[in-house]
């Protein structure tokens, strides 16, 4: 695995990196790298161990839901390689659960994508045949037209982009059904799903499809994650009434028009109503020419993709400034915020607080920070107040590194004892975090004691000052702070 590594297109790679960033950047960049890729040697082994038994299939096929939901899987094609359309096609043929339709949109110039389609189905039965619906378009209308080529086509209850060479996990559909089958709520005589959009976590596989790699393991819905990157990406499916009131997607984000997609979605939906399947249903095609392999190969692709945050603050009226980070394709978000009402103390004072001092308190918000922490971002101030701008947030945090330059907080999450600890403490300061989480903007379970900032508003008093669980806590790697001792 670390041996593919070193090769001339991974060269150009680092060379593109190091002229955006320096050199110092780009040593630990590769460092992190290597050493990502060591621990993820065995991740081939791994995703085949991990995957159903033919016992467990079997059991899938049969399975009776209370609601037979149908899928409609949305496919834009372009002179798309017949080898992996096929393996494409036959990925969604041999789904467990089988309500599903394949809609193939096709832009391409010549009759190659049709005839592979035409060729595939004569090895099915009919009524599979049948469920997979083609198009040849009229012209090639980018990937967002062509997308929705495959939209207008789409009967299914929900709908869900799939790449013209990528490939599902035969359990995808089944697993979704799962969380819909469980997500029933009864209204009345009537029967409805609280889950308007499901996603998934994915990884890559090779061109040769004998190599799994780069699993992403994405944690529940996280907005502030997703205005920092398209986390959600693949496997993505959402009920095809909000994807119809969303307007499909839009050429002018071309590249990055499934971020945009999942925002003008989710924006309709309370959190509540997303559901996350912590297994690897989808795996991205990683080719050279692909941005699963070569970010820099579509560099308009990140442009969009900060176009798509933008306009999803513009359209909540939420005023803030976007810019790139080191990573194509990861964003910073810095929330406006004018002359913050904030109460300085040490945490001290902090755990001394009682309700009726906190009530007596002048200012909006609480900088807990003690004299053993030194401020490295000079308006942190400003930096965590725009966060706590917002309403649903009512703690935010940044980065914390020890004496030596490691980490010593980005953020705290519950281990699997339900116990909270620090994320990423004793990484090298210089490494960005698994995909690059400490260094952008995310949900997190809890922040360093001695090193936040939280809205007077929410406040609860019970033994001791906490937050209420009616508010979400967030880490704002851009406000740093390092220990004195």
């Amino acid at each position: 695995m670390m041996g593919s590594r070193f090769n001339s297109f991974n060269f150009k790679r680092a060379l593109s990196y190091c002229k955006r960033n320096g050199l110092r950047s780009t040593y630990y960049k590769a460092l992190e790298r290597i050493e990502r890729d060591r621990d993820e040697r065995d991740y081939t082994t791994v995703a085949m161990h991990e995957r159903p038994t033919s016992v467990e299939l079997n059991e899938q096929v049969h399975r009776k839901f209370f609601h037979s939901y149908k899928f409609s899987l949305l496919v834009p094609a372009y002179d798309s390689d017949p080898k992996l359309l096929k393996e494409m096609m036959a990925s969604v043929v041999k789904q467990t659960y089988d309500n599903w339709e394949l809609c193939i949109a096709d832009g391409s110039e010549d009759d190659s994508v049709e005839n592979c389609v035409k060729e595939y189905k004569e090895t099915l039965d009919k009524d599979t045949a049948d469920k997979i619906k083609y198009q040849r378009l009229n012209a090639n209308r980018g990937i967002s037209g062509n997308s929705n080529g495959a939209l207008v086509m789409a009967g299914g209850d929900y709908v869900a982009m799939l790449d013209h060479d990528d490939v599902l996990s035969p359990d995808a559909l089944y697993e979704i059904m799962d969380v819909l089958d469980e997500g029933l709520i009864r209204d009345g005589n009537v029967y409805r799903n609280r889950y308007k959009a499901v996603y998934s976590d994915e990884d890559k596989i090779n061109a040769a499809g004998t190599r799994y790699f780069d699993y992403h393991k994405k944690p529940d819905f996280d907005i502030d994650l997703l205005r920092s990157n398209n986390y959600i990406c693949h496997l993505f499916a959402v009920k095809t009434s909000v994807a119809v009131k969303a307007g499909g997607f839009r050429s002018e984000y071309n590249g990055a028009q499934d971020h945009d997609f999942i925002f003008r979605c989710v924006e309709q939906l309370d959190p509540s109503e997303i559901c996350h399947i912590p297994k690897v249903l989808y795996h991205w095609r990683s080719t050279p020419s692909s941005t699963a392999e070569n970010p820099d190969s579509k560099l308009y692709a990140y442009e969009a993709g900060k176009r798509a945050v933008e306009d999803h603050l513009k359209r909540l009226k939420i005023e803030a400034d976007v810019t790139d980070t080191k990573h194509l394709g990861f964003y910073r978000v810095k929330y406006h915020v004018t002359d913050p009402s904030v109460k300085i103390m040490d945490r001290s004072e902090w755990e001394t607080l009682t309700k009726e001092t906190i009530e007596k308190l002048n200012e909006d918000l609480i900088m807990v920070i003690s004299p053993d922490i030194k401020p490295l971002t000079a308006d942190y101030i400003e930096e965590l107040a725009g966060v706590l701008k917002r309403k649903e947030v009512g703690a935010a945090g940044g980065k914390i590194y020890d004496k030596k330059g490691r980490i010593d907080s980005a953020g705290y999450v519950f281990d699997e004892d339900g116990n909270l600890k620090p994320d990423y403490r004793g990484m090298n300061g210089n490494y960005s975090g698994y995909l690059h989480r400490a260094s952008i903007q995310h949900k997190t379970d809890g922040l360093a004691a001695d090193c936040m900032m939280i809205k007077k508003e929410a406040i609860v008093y019970k033994d001791r000052p906490v937050m209420s669980d009616k508010y979400i806590t967030v880490y704002d790697p851009f406000a740093e702070f390092k220990r004195r001792s």
